[in-house]
C-alpha cells in the first residue's frame, strides 16, 4: 500500500502586490497625517498635553472638509465640502526632537479624488508643505503676558479639521498607507532565506501556505517561489516607473504655455513610454521654439491661440479677501476663485479672520483687550489653525476699503485732466520750471558780414507739493454691531472728499486772482496779459476771446496764433454754454446768422466755480503750458494706509483700526497765454 505524500505547514513571506489594506477597506484612500503639533503655532496659541490629548478624543471618527468655512453662525457644513473622516487618533508623547503631537488616520473618499491627486503628488515630489491640515475648535485660552501668547486651557467642542493651503499648528500629510495604485507606500522588507529585496517595496503580509509535497520537492518549490516574488517585484517595479513617467507628463503639460494641439501631440508621442525627465524637457522646449518661429514668420497669422492659464495654488487668504471683496461689491475672478460667498456682515468678518467671535480680544491680534484671565467664566471664542498672520483682519479690511476707495475715486468725474499737464514728481522740494524767451524773425546776413548773437530771457513758475489726507477709523463697537453700512461708507466719502479736494485746487488757479510766476495775477484787462474780457457769456463774447487769444505774442513779440479748446463755465451757464456752442444759428439773431461758435469749444461744466458769471477760454494742453499738477511718487491716485503695530496708537488706546488716507500733489500756472476770462 503506498503511503500518502507528508502534508507541510510552513510559513512564507510573499509579495505578489504590496499594498497595505486597513480591514475591509476597499474603496478611498488613506494617509497618516499629523493633526496638530504642540507647542506655540504661527497664530499664536500655545497648546499643552492636556490640549492635543482632547483634540486626539474629539478627532475620532470626525468629518474632515476641504477649507475652512466662511460662516461663523455655527451653521452645518455644505456635503459638497466632505472629504472623508479621521480614525485611529492618538497622542504621540514627545521623543528627542520631536515635540508633542496628534496624529491620525485620514480616510478619503472616492469622490475626492481630485484631494487624493493633491496628496499622492504632493507626497511623490517631497513636497509636504503644499498642503496641511488646520483645525477648527471652540476653546478657552489665557494671555500669558510675558510671552505674548495665548495658552489653551480648555477645548470646548471641534467645529472641523480640515485640509487647508497654509496649516500654521504643524498639521500635515506624513505617509499614505493605502491606494489602488500599488508605488506609493514602498517600504524596505526581507523576505525568508534573507534574500535582500528592492529598496522601494513595501512592508508585505505574512501568508499561511499550505503544501501538499514529499520532502524531495521542498528546494525545488522554495526556488520556484523566490523566482515568482522577483518577477513580481520587477512588474512592480516596472509599472512604478510607468506611472511616474504618466505624473512627470501631466505636471509638465499642466505647466506649459503651448497650444492645447501640440500638447496633445506630445502627450501620444509620451504616452505608454518610461522616459528621462530631460528627454520630456527637450521636446517642450522644441515645441516652444517652433511654435515662436512660426508666429515670427506669420505663418499662422489669423490662427492665433489661446494660452493656457497656469496660475498657483488658490490659498485661503486669497479666498478671505475675495470674500471681502465682494462683501463691498467689487468684482472678484470667479474663474479662479469660483464663487466665493460675501461676507454679510463686518462681525462676521473679523470673526472669521481672526477666531474672536465674541469681539473680546484685540482687533489686530495682541492687546490690551486679550488680557483675559483664567476662570469657568472665561470667554469661549474660535480657533482655527489656518495661517493668517500675514492678512490680518486690518490688512484684508484696508485692501478692500482701498480697491472701493479707488474704483469709486475714478468714477467720480475729473474733467480739468483735459486742460491740465499731469507728470510725476520725485519729492516734496519746490519744483521750477524754468521757460525760455523765443528768438523774433532772424535778420538778413549781408555778404562777407558776421552773424550777430541773439540773447534769450527766461522765467520760471515754482511750486512746492503738499500731501493732504485724514486719519479715519473702525471701533469695536462698530464691529461689535456689525454696522456694515458705515464701513462701506468710508471708502466712498473719502474718495469723493480726495476727488472734490483736488478739483477745488485746480480750478482754484481759475478763480483765486493770485499772482503767478511774473508776479502779475493770470487775468489782466491789459498789459501784461491782456485776457481779461467785460462781458457776459454770448457767442459775441466768446469771439472776442477767440481773438484775443490769437493775438497773444511770445517773449519776442511775435503773434503765436492760439485758439482756445474748452470753454469751462459754472453750473449757473452751462445752458447757456449749450446753447452758445451747439446753435447752427446765432441765440436771438436772424435765422440767416450762421452761429461761429457751432462746436468751436468743448464746454466743461464745473461746481467748483465760485463765481456765477466768469466763464473761462482755454487752449489744448499740448500746443501751449497751462496749468501743471505734479503728484509726488507718481501717485495719481490717493492710497489708504493702515496702521501696522496693534500694541501702538488708537488701536491700543482706544480699542480701534486707524486708517490714513493719503494723497500728494501740487501745481502751478506756467504760461498765461493759453487763458482767458469773461466777466
Amino acid at each position: 500500500m503506498t503511503t500518502p505524500p507528508a502534508v507541510i505547514r510552513e510559513h512564507f513571506i510573499l509579495e505578489p502586490q504590496i499594498t497595505e489594506q486597513l480591514g475591509d477597506v476597499e474603496a478611498g484612500h488613506e494617509v497618516r497625517v499629523t493633526i496638530i503639533q504642540g507647542g506655540t503655532s504661527k497664530n499664536g496659541y500655545t497648546y499643552d498635553e492636556s490640549a492635543l490629548r482632547t483634540i486626539a478624543q474629539m478627532v475620532e471618527g470626525a468629518h474632515a472638509y476641504a477649507d475652512h468655512a466662511l460662516q461663523m453662525d455655527g451653521g452645518v457644513r455644505s456635503i459638497r465640502d466632505v472629504v472623508g473622516f479621521y480614525h485611529d487618533a492618538q497622542f504621540i508623547a514627545a521623543s528627542g526632537e520631536q515635540a508633542q503631537q496628534v496624529d491620525a488616520t485620514l480616510h478619503i473618499f472616492e469622490a475626492a479624488d481630485w484631494l487624493w491627486s493633491l496628496i499622492r503628488e504632493s507626497c511623490q515630489l517631497n513636497r509636504p508643505q503644499l498642503i496641511g491640515l488646520s483645525i477648527d475648535v471652540l476653546g478657552q485660552w489665557q494671555l500669558n503676558e510675558a510671552t505674548r501668547t495665548k495658552q489653551i486651557t480648555s477645548i470646548a467642542s471641534l467645529n472641523s479639521c480640515d485640509i487647508v493651503t497654509r496649516p500654521s499648528a504643524g498639521g500635515a500629510f506624513r505617509r499614505i498607507l493605502h491606494s489602488d495604485t500599488a508605488h506609493e507606500d514602498l517600504v524596505d522588507t526581507t523576505q525568508k532565506g534573507n534574500d535582500t529585496m528592492s529598496d522601494n517595496a513595501a512592508e508585505s503580509t505574512e501568508t499561511i501556505v499550505e503544501i501538499q509535497t514529499n520532502a524531495g520537492h521542498d528546494v525545488h518549490l522554495e526556488q520556484q517561489i523566490v523566482e515568482q516574488q522577483r518577477l513580481q517585484v520587477e512588474q512592480m517595479l516596472q509599472e512604478t516607473r510607468q506611472q511616474c513617467s504618466e505624473l512627470l507628463l501631466e505636471r509638465h503639460l499642466h505647466e506649459s504655455i503651448l497650444p492645447v494641439a501640440v500638447k496633445q501631440q506630445v502627450r501620444e508621442r509620451f504616452a505608454g513610454r518610461i522616459f528621462e525627465e530631460s528627454e520630456l524637457e527637450a521636446e517642450l522646449q522644441r515645441s516652444v521654439n517652433m511654435m515662436a518661429q512660426l508666429t515670427q514668420d506669420g505663418l499662422i497669422r489669423g490662427n492665433g491661440y489661446e494660452k493656457s492659464s497656469v496660475s498657483g495654488m488658490i490659498t485661503e487668504a486669497e479666498k478671505i479677501q475675495a470674500a471681502f471683496d465682494s462683501m463691498f461689491d467689487l468684482e472678484i475672478d470667479t474663474t479662479r476663485l469660483g464663487n466665493i460667498r460675501p461676507f454679510e456682515g463686518i462681525r462676521e468678518a473679523y470673526a472669521r479672520v481672526t477666531g474672536d467671535a465674541a469681539v473680546t480680544g484685540g482687533l489686530s491680534g495682541l492687546s490690551s483687550l486679550g488680557q483675559i484671565r483664567v476662570s469657568e467664566h472665561a470667554p469661549i471664542g474660535r480657533i482655527t489653525e489656518a495661517d493668517t498672520t500675514t492678512a490680518s483682519f486690518s490688512y484684508l479690511l484696508g485692501t478692500s476699503m482701498n480697491k472701493r476707495l479707488l474704483k469709486d475715486y475714478q468714477a467720480w468725474p475729473a474733467e480739468w485732466m483735459k486742460f491740465c499737464q499731469i507728470v510725476p514728481i520725485r519729492d516734496f522740494k519746490q519744483q521750477s520750471r524754468v521757460r525760455f524767451g523765443a528768438f523774433g524773425s532772424l535778420p538778413v546776413v549781408p555778404e562777407d558780414s558776421a552773424y550777430t548773437t541773439a540773447t534769450l530771457t527766461d522765467s520760471a513758475a515754482t511750486y512746492v507739493p503738499q500731501k493732504r489726507g485724514n486719519l479715519v477709523t473702525v471701533s469695536r463697537e462698530v464691529i461689535i454691531n456689525d454696522d456694515l453700512q458705515a464701513i462701506k461708507q468710508i471708502p466712498t466719502k473719502l474718495a469723493v472728499a480726495a476727488a472734490y479736494t483736488l478739483a477745488e485746487f485746480v480750478y482754484g488757479f481759475l478763480t483765486s486772482g493770485a499772482n503767478i510766476y511774473d508776479g502779475s495775477p493770470l487775468f489782466t484787462s491789459g498789459a501784461p496779459h491782456n485776457n481779461l474780457g467785460a462781458s457776459a457769456l454770448s457767442t459775441a463774447a466768446m469771439q472776442t476771446g477767440v481773438t484775443a487769444m490769437r493775438e497773444q505774442t511770445n517773449y519776442a513779440g511775435k503773434r503765436i496764433g492760439l485758439r482756445p479748446r474748452y470753454l469751462v463755465v459754472p453750473p449757473e451757464l452751462e445752458w447757456t454754454a449749450m446753447v452758445a456752442t451747439k446753435s447752427a444759428g446765432v441765440p436771438g439773431g436772424s435765422l440767416n446768422d450762421v452761429n461761429p461758435m457751432l462746436g468751436f469749444v468743448a464746454p466743461i461744466v464745473s461746481p467748483q466755480l465760485t463765481s456765477s458769471t466768469q466763464w473761462f477760454l482755454i487752449a489744448d494742453p499740448r500746443e501751449v503750458d497751462t496749468i501743471e499738477v505734479g503728484f509726488v511718487g507718481g501717485e495719481i491716485l490717493p492710497t489708504l494706509l493702515v496702521q501696522d503695530n496693534p500694541l501702538v496708537g488708537l488701536n491700543y488706546t482706544n480699542d480701534v483700526i486707524s486708517y490714513k488716507c493719503r494723497h500728494s500733489y501740487g501745481g502751478a500756472v506756467n504760461d498765461w497765454r493759453g487763458f482767458y476770462r469773461g466777466v
